[in-house]
């Protein structure tokens, strides 16, 4: 899967550009809460909020450098959604590296993710996000646009 087809899940209102909170908790909060702002068919946001949380508990999500993915599969939705969201301040959010979070890739499947899409799309951005011209771009970025348009380039 390549990072046209991840970007396939995800749409304007599945983009917060800044997070407000300042925590990990408070962010995984607002993530879930764009999830069901951005998706009309994500209603069960207690259900996504908890799977998400026992995701974090097994191990944070932040690989670094600056990059979380939070992920996990529920039967509150119905298909593949990808939520991205950018922090300027960062966030600590149990990195591997200990430096503070930045960029956020949320992904939320169904049990049932036929084609292992989920899968395909994490590892294709987590590859993808290793360069760090690229993560200054996403930063920089002044809307959804020119988010996509920075994620998009080789």
């Amino acid at each position: 899967m390549d990072i046209a087809e991840v970007l396939q899940h995800t749409s304007p209102e599945l983009f917060l550009p800044e997070l407000e909170a300042g925590d990990k908790a408070g962010v995984l909060a607002e993530l879930v809460a764009g999830l069901v702002a951005g998706s009309p068919t994500i209603t069960k946001q207690d259900a996504v909020l908890q799977m998400l949380e026992s995701r974090e508990a097994l191990g944070s999500t932040a690989v670094g450098p600056g990059v979380a993915f939070p992920h996990g599969r529920t039967l509150a939705v119905q298909r593949l959604t990808v939520l991205v969201a950018r922090s300027g301040k960062g966030v600590d959010f149990d990195s591997v590296d200990g430096d503070p979070t930045h960029l956020f890739f949320v992904l939320i499947a169904p049990p049932q993710d036929s084609g292992h899409k989920y899968i395909k799309s994490l590892a294709a951005l987590t590859d993808k996000l290793q360069d760090d011209t690229l993560r200054e771009k996403l930063m920089a970025a002044a809307d959804y646009e020119s988010f996509c348009a920075a994620l998009g380039e080789e």
